[in-house]
């Protein structure tokens, strides 16, 4: 190896070692073409990783794999990679490589049982929707908490502090902020550093952290330092790992906005990390992430009983909830009820979020449930912060966003359904086997209604919908809308009317011209703020009472209004000269009223209806001398039309 070579791999070498991914990357991106080496190209894959390069981490590893002598334990990572990715059926190939030389991993089999079911999960009906927070940056924002109205979480790049860069990241190391937040997911004002206590937000790692139900207490999540707070450097154990540590902040004052001291948690180690606290609501029990020996796996949740005011000693959370993985970021929903992440059990990869109970009566937890989706993907989800009522959380996540790194976002408890009913538009009665074309974001399905003329199903929240509906004699029909709610549990009504293709015009006797019976035909594609004719009306002397003329014409109306359900117009009724302007404004204000009112009874919601007079103000021929002009002037100006308001 020339002299250069082996300089750029001594400092890839130190830099992977001691955990400054970032700062290896250059050296590893210089030496692995010529050495062709699967380790250090499983290491360089690793820096990508820790990094989040996902694209190159993968290109990576694939080269690692595919040379002799690879370690199997870089054949896991690439499959957890893989998953991430949605590549399941290649990553369930490499997890069965890894289980050759592995035989007894239980947390591969779960993997390779989640490989089998993500993509029906992944493509099942959501129980809500997410959306993801505006203050997000490019850095990351993670594990809210909620305390006396605020959003509390990790940043490292939410407002600038000039802390330290973290050579594995090449981030700031992280801080512990609040923003206001409600129960709907609107934060407001600017974000601020938690309190004012000078012991916390450190130069080094601060977060997560979680509250005791009064508020007043706060265990967090910081790098080991020395005792000052204010030491040149985080402190390593022997093998040049910065452990974690648990902090406790106590009696906190709202007024100065700070916490009068803070102490390490007494169960703290110099030999291994203990992090990620999450204290009951009763205060009774603190469950914690670690990596002390003997555990299960890379790390394990413990838990702290409170005896006589102090921690007992922690015990290991059990078989149920630890594998051979990462457990952590545990949170309590109640009493009994925890959550947490791993990427050891059965999920869609990544960190997953489970749910699981505490069985007083066992003394054991409960075997625990993947949440499912929108809160888990295929990426790392972690850390939620449950309303008390448990319709919604804020969580956080590295799914792809318009925000680089990990991203706050919120969940809303939402599930919907649509009843569509189709009829003959003249009969009323439902129409059975009609096709429907369904379109969403998601996935397209062509079913049909049922022998009453309906369809029923799940939709997917926050979807946008467009059906087609068609039948064989029948004119097509099409609606559009997005399932949204302001309730938990709902449903969406819609009817739709199809007719036959009828004769352009049909005569009628009261009428001295023709009139139209299919708006499809007549107006075609409407535009906003465009008027179309309805007919040319024969009314009685001082009357707004439809005949049957009109009636024939407002039910083709009544179709084309249905199949349009997000469209608003305004009836516009005008008369002829004879009589006066006022009586006349009059007149055609209810003969417009009459027409609203005769669509409402066909089920047009008021909402979608407005109505105006314009009398003899606005003539479609002009007649200058009343006296003068002839029964046809006279009918031509005596019009119905429609003014389109909104599509």
């Amino acid at each position: 190896m020339a002299k250069k070579e082996n300089k750029d791999l001594m400092k890839a070498s130190y830099y992977y070692t001691h955990f400054a991914y970032f700062e290896a990357i250059p050296y590893y991106e210089k030496i692995a073409p010529v050495m062709n080496d699967p380790v250090i190209y499983s290491q360089m894959a690793d820096c990508y990783n820790a990094t989040n390069n996902t694209e190159k981490a993968t290109e990576t590893y694939a080269k690692a794999v595919a040379l002799p002598g690879c370690s199997s334990i870089v054949m896991l990572r690439y499959a957890q990679l893989l998953m991430q990715l949605t590549r399941y059926e290649e990553a369930a190939k490499w997890l069965k490589e890894y289980k050759k030389t592995n035989k007894t991993d239980q947390r591969a089999d779960n993997m390779i049982a989640g490989c089998l079911k993500a993509k029906a999960i992944l493509g099942s009906i959501p129980q809500g929707t997410t959306t993801l927070l505006p203050f997000n940056t490019d850095g990351s924002e993670f594990a809210p908490t909620l305390w006396k109205g605020m959003l509390v979480f990790a940043s490292d790049t939410a407002i600038d502090t000039k802390k330290k860069t973290d050579n594995w990241s090449g981030h700031s190391y992280y801080n512990i902020y609040s923003v206001h937040c409600d129960g709907n997911g609107n934060c407001t004002g600017d974000l601020n550093k938690l309190t004012e206590t000078k012991q916390l937000n450190s130069q080094f790692h601060d977060g997560p952290c979680t509250f005791s139900a009064d508020g007043k207490q706060m265990y967090y999540t910081r790098s080991r330092s020395k005792n000052n707070f204010m030491s040149k450097g985080s402190i390593p154990n022997k093998d040049s790992i910065v452990l974690l540590e648990i902090m406790i902040a106590d009696d906190f004052d709202s007024s100065s906005r700070k916490f009068k001291t803070v102490t390490p948690f007494e169960y703290n180690s110099k030999a291994y990390s203990v992090a990620h606290p999450a204290i009951s609501p009763n205060g009774q029990v603190l469950v914690f992430s670690s990596n002390k020996p003997n555990g299960a796996g890379c790390s394990d949740l413990y838990f702290c009983r409170k005896v006589h005011n102090k921690w007992a000693k922690p015990q290991n959370a059990g078989s149920a909830i630890n594998t051979e993985g990462e457990e952590m970021f545990p949170f309590w929903g109640d009493e009994s009820t925890l959550f947490f992440s791993s990427d050891g059990h059965e999920g869609l990869g990544g960190l997953d979020i489970y749910q699981c109970k505490w069985n007083n009566t066992s003394g054991i937890f409960t075997d625990p449930v993947n949440i499912g989706t929108p809160i888990n993907s295929s990426y790392d989800d972690i850390s939620l912060a449950l309303f008390a009522d448990g319709r919604s959380t804020y969580f956080s996540s590295n799914r792809p966003a318009n925000k680089g790194g990990d991203n706050l976002w919120f969940y809303k408890k939402e599930k919907l359904y649509l009843h569509l009913t189709v009829t003959d538009s003249a009969t009323r009665q439902p129409l059975s086997d009609v096709n429907l074309s369904i379109n969403t974001t998601y996935h397209p399905i062509d079913t049909f209604t049922n022998i009453s003329g309906m369809y029923f199903s799940q939709l997917f929240p926050g979807a946008q919908y467009t059906i087609k509906i068609s039948k064989d004699h029948y004119l097509p029909g099409q609606i559009s809308f997005i399932a949204t709610s302001q309730k938990d549990i709902d449903t969406i009504y819609k009817t739709v009317s199809l007719f036959t293709p009828p004769p352009p015009l049909v005569n009628k006797t009261d009428t001295i011209e023709p009139v139209p019976t299919s708006f499809v035909k007549i107006v075609g594609t409407p535009e906003v703020d465009k008027i179309y004719e309805i007919g040319h009306f024969y009314f009685a002397f001082n009357s707004a009472e439809l005949n049957d003329t009109a009636k024939v014409v407002l039910d083709s109306l009544v179709d084309f209004l249905a199949m349009r359900p997000t469209m608003k117009i305004q009836i516009r009724a005008h008369t002829d000269c004879r009589g006066g302007d006022a009586y006349n404004l009059k007149l055609s204000d209810e003969r417009a009223h009459s027409v609203v009112n005769y669509l409402k009874q066909k089920g047009i919601t008021a909402e979608r209806l407005t109505y105006k007079g314009f009398g003899l103000r606005e003539p479609h021929i002009p007649c200058p001398i009343c006296e003068k002009c002839s029964e046809r002037q006279h009918y031509l100006n005596r019009v119905l039309e429609f003014k389109v308001l909104q599509l």
